[in-house]
Parts: structure tokens; C-alpha cells; sequence
């Protein structure tokens, strides 16, 4: 191409210093050589216009695979947080499980203490009392016997009944028997489930006020028990549907802090990575 416009350079020379002596067939030359160059020209603008084309589309598919593989890689962490939180319910049911089995293993030792406790009617001493008279052919009627005082229920007792009447729905009368626990044996071992289900009768009574505070109760009185960081997490719950995010999230931050190889932790964490 370059050879060309030299090419024509001279005889578009020529013609401006000499037109008077340009032929015919030089003008058609000179008009033959722009037309080829412009050809050129326009053959080179399609060229680079189809290669900046090709060049947009391997863009777009470039990005469009990269769009591809970014909503799988989220997918994939969707369903990976999904299965984690899954397998995190799951231990919660297992210690709901955990809980129903306590209570049968508490009925079993209310059995045994009963049966322990009863009171044994020793044989009276000396004669024999007597007996009235038979009468119309009549067997004689022993003369009654007084019978031993009914000792109160132990702590195994009052938790079984306790569990019964809130599996029931009656949940004021469960809190009865819970603080009777509560209060007649302070160093029992149910002591801390006592309180955590007196705080659940009064969520299942949408009473969250006095639910929060029976949770704190939990907390606050039995920090090292395995009730704890279930009443923090619920208690959070609780704040949470009051309307109170920012207690909620500092709530959630103690059961990860405080309790950080427990379920509710790991649910904990979760829930603080959502919560604005």
C-alpha cells in the first residue's frame, strides 16, 4: 500500500504543475489507484472491525463463565451452611432426646426412692389385740391400725411431675412443681433444668418478659451447668423477637465466648455473620 501512494504522489504532481498536459489515461491511473486504495482502506477497517468483535465475544464468554462458576461457588457454600445448620438442629434434637431420657432415668429413681422410703408397719408388741365378737356368724373385724404420715415427694419426684403436667400444657402448675424443687432442695442436681423448663413454661405462654428473666435465672445461677448456653441462646431468641437487636447480638456474642465448644455457639456465630 505504501508503494502505491508513493506511486500516485508523483503523477498527482504531475497533474497539479502540468495538468494542461495530463492525458486522459493518466487521470484514469491516478483515479484507479485512489479507488484500490481506498479499498484497502476499507478492506483493513473491516478486518480490525471483525477482530475487535471476535476479540468482545471471547470477552463475554470469558465473563459469562466466570458469572457461571462465582453463582456455583455460592451454591456450593449455600448448600455447605445449609447441611451445617442441618446437622447443628440435629444435635439440638438429640439433646431435647437427651433431656426426655434424663426425665425417665429421674422416674426410675423416684421409683427407687419410694420404694427406699416407704414406711414399714413394725408388729405390734405383746397380746394380740382382740377382736370384737362375731356376730350373725360373722367374721371378727381386726381392729384398725393407724397408718404412717405421707413424707413429701422428693426431688426426683417433683421433676417428674413437673415434666408430666408441662408435657400436658399445664403450665402454671408445672412451675409449682418446679419451684418446690427449687426451693426444698437447692443442691439437687435438677435444680438447673428446673429452673431452664420454668423458663419454658413461660415461652410456651408467650410470656416473654418472664421467660427472658427465668433464662437470665439459668444463667446467672448456673453458669457451668449444661442448661447455660441453651437459656443464653434462647434468651437471645427472646430479645430478639422484642425488637432488641442490639442486646440480641451482644447476648449472642456471650454464648460464643463463653461457651465456644457448645451447639448454640456454632449457631451463635452463624446468626451474628446475618444479623444487621
Amino acid at each position: 500500500m505504501r508503494f502505491r501512494v508513493w506511486r500516485v504522489l508523483p503523477l498527482v504532481a504531475l497533474v497539479a504543475t502540468a495538468g494542461c498536459f495530463a492525458t486522459r489515461g493518466d487521470v484514469r491511473i491516478v483515479q484507479s489507484d485512489i479507488a484500490s486504495l481506498r479499498a484497502e482502506i476499507l478492506k483493513n477497517q473491516l478486518e480490525q472491525r471483525d477482530a475487535l468483535t471476535q476479540t468482545m465475544r471471547m470477552l463475554q464468554v470469558a465473563s459469562d463463565s466466570l458469572a457461571k462458576v462465582s453463582a456455583r461457588t455460592v451454591g456450593i457454600q449455600g448448600d455447605i451452611r445449609g447441611e451445617m445448620r442441618a446437622i447443628r438442629e440435629q444435635m439440638l434434637q438429640v439433646q431435647t432426646l437427651l433431656g426426655q431420657s434424663q426425665a425417665t432415668i429421674a422416674r426410675l429413681r423416684a421409683e427407687i426412692e419410694a420404694r427406699n422410703t416407704a414406711p414399714v408397719t413394725p408388729p405390734p408388741a405383746g397380746p394380740l389385740p382382740a377382736t370384737a365378737p362375731a356376730t350373725g356368724g360373722r367374721n371378727p373385724v381386726p381392729a384398725p391400725v393407724d397408718s404412717a404420715v405421707d413424707r413429701a415427694p422428693g426431688p426426683n419426684q417433683l421433676f417428674i411431675d413437673g415434666r408430666d403436667q408441662l408435657t400436658r400444657g399445664s403450665f402454671a402448675t408445672a412451675r409449682i412443681y418446679f419451684q418446690e424443687l427449687v426451693t426444698n432442695y437447692p443442691t439437687s442436681d435438677y435444680v438447673p433444668d428446673a429452673r431452664f423448663w420454668i423458663a419454658e413454661s413461660f415461652a410456651k405462654e408467650k410470656n416473654l418478659p418472664a421467660a427472658d428473666a427465668a433464662y437470665a435465672a439459668v444463667v446467672s445461677a448456673h453458669p457451668a451447668s449444661a442448661k447455660a448456653p441453651t437459656a443464653l441462646y434462647k434468651r437471645a431468641q427472646l430479645v430478639l423477637q422484642l425488637g432488641n437487636t442490639a442486646q440480641a447480638r451482644q447476648l449472642l456474642t456471650q454464648v460464643v465466648a463463653r461457651y465456644p465448644r457448645s451447639v448454640e455457639a456454632e449457631l451463635a456465630a452463624d446468626q451474628l455473620k446475618t444479623l444487621r
